[in-house]
């Protein structure tokens, strides 16, 4: 891939976690996260919720759109998903890696390539990464992570754990 790996705050949320944060160096080598996305893990953390220091990490990337104001794609985005997929427009090739449905759906119709986290644990199986999905999946629903139960019966079916 010649594009960038760009990730949303929720996904590094919900790996970190999980303890699993580093499937993303793992499974992509350097990743990206807009300066907003970094804003909102520090701001979460100040809030008390469970969020890495980014800073830590050395195969995460932070960067800025080149856009001078976040533009509103779409109203209901936060900064967050809106950088993201900032990114993956002035980033051709590149993977936005988001949770949010609309967020999705909005990448998608720009012809942005897509994941979330079911995605990246999916991947992290295929590679060898982790054994089994189903007991990080029912990690992130009793963590808060909405999961329809049609859509966690098409995720355990795909990493072939139905």
């Amino acid at each position: 891939m010649s594009g960038k790996v760009v990730v949303n705050t929720t996904v590094i949320q919900y790996l970190h976690a999980l303890g699993l944060i580093h499937i993303l160096h793992d499974l992509f080598g350097t990743i990206y996260v807009p300066l907003e996305v970094k804003e909102e893990i520090e701001e979460g953390r100040l809030q008390g919720v469970y969020l890495p220091h980014l800073d830590e990490f050395d195969f995460i990337k932070i960067i800025k759109t080149k856009a001078s104001s976040l533009v509103e794609i779409v109203r209901d985005l936060g900064k967050g998903e809106t950088s993201v997929i900032l990114l993956g427009m002035e980033n051709p090739n590149s993977l936005v890696i988001l949770d949010d449905r609309l967020a999705q759906k909005v990448a998608r119709s720009l012809e942005l390539k897509t994941t979330g986290t079911a995605g990246i644990l999916i991947m992290a199986k295929e590679k060898g990464l982790i054994e089994y999905i189903k007991p990080y999946i029912d990690k992130l629903i009793d963590a808060g992570f909405y999961l329809a139960p049609e859509h966690r019966k098409t995720i355990l079916n795909e990493a072939d754990e139905a």
